[in-house]
């Protein structure tokens, strides 16, 4: 009979050494929870290794025992790294052990976003492409883009240093930098207090705004090549004044209408192109209606003749007060009238105004709530209070809710990340496939019940919120989101909780589940 002879491999204490991973041993850490499954942290040992040399004492099988980098030396052996450096000191005593392993989890100091910024575009002078850096470095690629973007405006990345915005917020300010208005609308945002959360809001205005002064230039020009006398639109009167000299409401001097077609002719003839939607103001549409869902809204451009002087092509606004036959003061009272119906028009421009103004708002605020809704859904860790919302939708049998389950989920797939073009029973499937645990299975409920939201969410859900609405709404802000002014009209006065702090995160066991640390 031969003995077998295993061969230990002996270390000395002071030296690095190359070791595979999987023949280290975990030792005992007072950090229990290592967070090994987090993805970029992942993918940088994937592609670069361990950098930071792990530290180990040799055990008294000559083993190498991890004291510390466990979850340096769990990642790299999940991810197949060959090889990783490990220090090797004397075995510590359980107090300094302790001591060590709390000190260095919790006396450490993450990067300021401005170095993030210089580091990356080092990295870009250097001949790496985006895709490159973030593939090194394991970084996000939309943090790589803001870096890059602020790096590229010397305006901008002042700004940044200056104010100590986030890269995120000066990639914001980069976007409108040729654009002074644009840039004192962004500056105001950061500087009232409470409005900061709401960066991403106010930038979306004013990309819709900007988009919107494209397409109306290009239309004016388009009209003014068919020959008509089309004022610019910052020459255009303001939607107050614009009523007062249309050619269709004024009269001549026998009180007659203008003929539409002497309109091109008569002195101070112009057309003004205005914009209206097609969702609004529409006296057919019932907001209160659970079981409508309206069309999708878009821009229409209309073009309106008017008279830029009234009164030198001898004509006069249509609407004029007849005295009451049998009144001594008939012509006391006709003031009274004029002044009170001019009263009720202000009344009623000035609340156009608003629905005008907060339905641009929704649309900008219903792009920046899916873009967050979409981070949300990633994660893995279920938002407190989520099954109280998702019973809430069941229980109650939610219109949203309903819709969805009938007419199939039409956001469920674009909140989840999926491709655009696929339909909303492939997205349910695949949103079923994904369901491994308990979880995820809480997630994609969630991701049901929002994108059916969402879906049935409209102007009108400002105009007319139902109670619903509000649960939705307070249940995304208690989740982190800022919410812009016109969705806060959705929550009830009493229950808005703007200066709370979010409730923690809970795992499937109900303990607390902070961020993980970019400790190793």
């Amino acid at each position: 009979m031969t003995d077998t002879i295993t061969t230990v491999a002996t270390y000395e204490v002071g030296h690095l050494y190359e070791v595979a991973p999987g023949d280290l041993k975990i030792g005992a850490n007072v950090r229990v929870d290592p967070h090994p499954d987090a993805k970029q942290f992942s993918a940088s040992i994937r592609a670069r290794g361990v950098i930071e040399p792990v530290t180990a004492f040799p055990d008294v099988d000559g083993t190498l025992t991890v004291l510390r980098g466990q979850r340096r030396t769990i990642v790299a052996t999940q991810v197949g790294t060959p090889t990783i450096p490990v220090r090797v000191i004397a075995p510590p005593d359980e107090a300094d052990r302790i001591t060590d392993q709390i000190t260095e989890n919790l006396h450490r100091e993450a990067m300021h976003e401005r170095e993030t910024r210089d580091g990356i575009e080092q990295l870009a002078l250097l001949n790496l492409s985006a895709a490159q850096i973030a593939k090194r470095t394991a970084v996000a690629r939309p943090v790589i883009d803001a870096a890059l973007t602020v790096a590229a405006s010397p305006a901008t990345r002042e700004r940044m240093d200056a104010e100590g915005y986030t890269l995120e917020e000066a990639a914001i300010f980069a976007e409108f930098e040729d654009d002074a208005v644009a840039i004192a609308r962004l500056t105001s945002a950061c500087t009232n207090l409470g409005q900061r959360g709401r960066l991403a809001h106010v930038a979306q205005v004013l990309r819709d705004e900007r988009a919107e002064r494209a397409a109306l230039s290009a239309e004016v020009e388009r009209l003014r090549v068919e020959g008509l006398p089309v004022l610019d639109p910052q020459d255009a009167p303001s939607r107050y004044d614009l009523y007062r000299l249309r050619l269709d409401e004024l009269r001549d001097a026998d009180n007659e209408p203008v003929p539409q077609e002497t309109w091109p002719t008569i002195p101070g003839g112009a057309v003004v192109i205005t914009v209206e939607w097609s969702d609004e103001d529409d006296a057919d549409h019932d907001d209160e209606a659970e079981g409508t869902e309206p069309g999708e809204p878009h821009a229409v451009f209309v073009p309106v003749w008017i008279c830029t002087d009234p009164d030198a092509a001898g004509l006069h606004y249509g609407w004029r007060p007849s005295p009451v036959a049998g009144e001594d003061n008939a012509g006391q009272d006709v003031e009274a009238r004029a002044a009170a119906e001019q009263a009720r028009q202000e009344s009623e421009s000035a609340e156009r105004r608003r629905v005008r103004t907060n339905n641009e708002a929704w649309r900008a605020s219903e792009v920046v709530r899916r873009e967050w809704l979409r981070g949300l859904l990633a994660r893995r860790t279920v938002p407190a209070g989520a099954e109280a919302l998702i019973a809430r939708a069941l229980l109650t049998r939610e219109y949203s809710l309903t819709a969805a389950l009938d007419r199939g989920h039409s956001l469920l797939g674009a909140l989840l990340g999926q491709r655009a073009d696929g339909l909303a029973s492939e997205a349910a499937n695949r949103a079923l496939e994904q369901v491994t645990t308990p979880k995820l299975a809480t997630m994609r409920t969630l991701a049901v019940v929002l994108s059916a939201w969402e879906a049935a969410s409209g102007v009108h859900t400002w105009r007319n919120p139902r109670a619903y609405d509000g649960h939705v709404m307070s249940a995304l802000v208690d989740w982190g989101y800022g919410a812009s002014e016109v969705e806060h009209l959705l929550i009830p006065v009493p229950s808005r909780s703007d200066d709370a702090e979010p409730p923690t995160s809970h795992d499937e066991d109900g303990t607390d589940d902070p961020e993980p640390d970019a400790a190793a």
